[in-house]
């Protein structure tokens, strides 16, 4: 037997007997003493700075947040443009006899007003993250909602899935709700395929009508279209009114055109009238021309009353000045 040949007979020798000893786990880590544990991440792309900030007069804000309360200074906040340090995420959990508690996550960034309290763990792999977490969302308690947040802000690809077995049949309602809005705020176009699934096949109108409402958040391309599909296509009069309501929060040049489409195709009243209060949200002065598109048009007069109602409700100079065209 040559030098190499017996290292490693030694060596699986060693291993079946278990005198080398594995890597501690994440979670054998952190269930290892009580009290506040933290480790870093990469954060997902887009996710933004996530703090807690008091706005005082002038504008200046104060950032930090507290562990035992959640914030130390006003609400979290989550802005638009992280800096080069938010592509880092903390993850704090709160361990009770062993189990985890409580979860905060913000970007590794934000000041923490405890942090002297926090046990450090480095390096941790982020699946192993995401699958500790994953484990709290089994719970009811508030401890899983927060492992969701946590989880949607991982960038590993482990987060989507995650999140996507907590929308699931099976799933307490809101468990469910709060998985679908993750995967529309933070993971993309896995997110919205996620979510889309749901959208279009799950039994429960009331959950097709908040799977809609995730995927109007969600920033990945063809989020609107697949919203303006559910418009035309679902059996049910309530989901085809959210998703025209949610297609006029969703800033896409086409909404007013499609919402008016919709409106003149619709067979159902109720839905005819929730287009037309859809009609009413959209901005830049696009709810007004399209109100007056109504009462110039042949739509039918309760339908033209309830576009009067809202035209008259803007007050916008648009809507006076038809409002005095048409009394001369």
């Amino acid at each position: 037997m040559n030098t190499l040949q017996a290292s490693l007979w030694l060596l699986a020798a060693a291993c079946a007997s278990g005198s080398i000893a594995a890597e501690p786990t994440l979670k054998s880590q952190v269930a290892a003493a009580d009290g506040w544990v933290g480790y870093r991440v990469a954060a997902v792309a887009g996710a933004g700075q996530s703090c807690c900030y008091t706005i005082a007069r002038g504008g200046a804000r104060t950032a930090g947040c507290r562990l035992d309360g959640g914030t130390a200074h006003g609400s979290t906040i989550v802005t638009a443009a992280p800096s080069s340090a938010d592509a880092a995420l903390a993850v704090y959990l709160h361990v009770k006899d062993g189990v985890v508690d409580t979860v905060r996550a913000w970007s590794a960034s934000c000041p923490i007003e405890d942090a002297a309290a926090v046990r450090w763990i480095d390096p941790v792999v982020p699946a192993e993250s995401v699958a500790l977490l994953a484990q709290a969302t089994d719970g009811d308690g508030k401890a899983g909602e927060q492992a969701l947040v946590a989880i949607a802000q991982h960038a590993d690809a482990s987060a989507t899935a995650a999140l996507e077995r907590n929308a699931e049949p099976g799933r307490p309602r809101e468990r469910r709700e709060q998985a679908l809005f993750w995967l529309g705020q933070m993971r993309g176009a896995a997110g919205l395929a996620a979510i889309l699934r749901h959208a279009r096949s799950d039994p429960d109108a009331d959950l097709r009508e908040h799977a809609v409402f995730a995927a109007s958040q969600s920033s990945a391309e063809g989020a609107y279209a697949a919203v303006r599909t559910i418009a035309r296509e679902d059996a049910a009069d309530a989901v085809r009114s959210r998703a025209l309501f949610w297609m006029a929060q969703m800033d896409a040049p086409a909404a007013a055109d499609d919402i008016l489409a919709a409106l003149s195709r619709e067979a159902s009243e109720s839905v005819r009238e929730q287009a037309v209060f859809a009609l009413s949200q959209l901005d830049d002065g696009r709810g007004e021309e399209a109100l007056i598109a109504v009462l110039r048009g042949d739509q039918p007069r309760e339908v033209k009353q309830r576009a009067l109602f809202w035209l008259g409700q803007s007050g916008s100079p648009r809507a006076l000045a038809f409002f005095d065209d048409v009394l001369r």
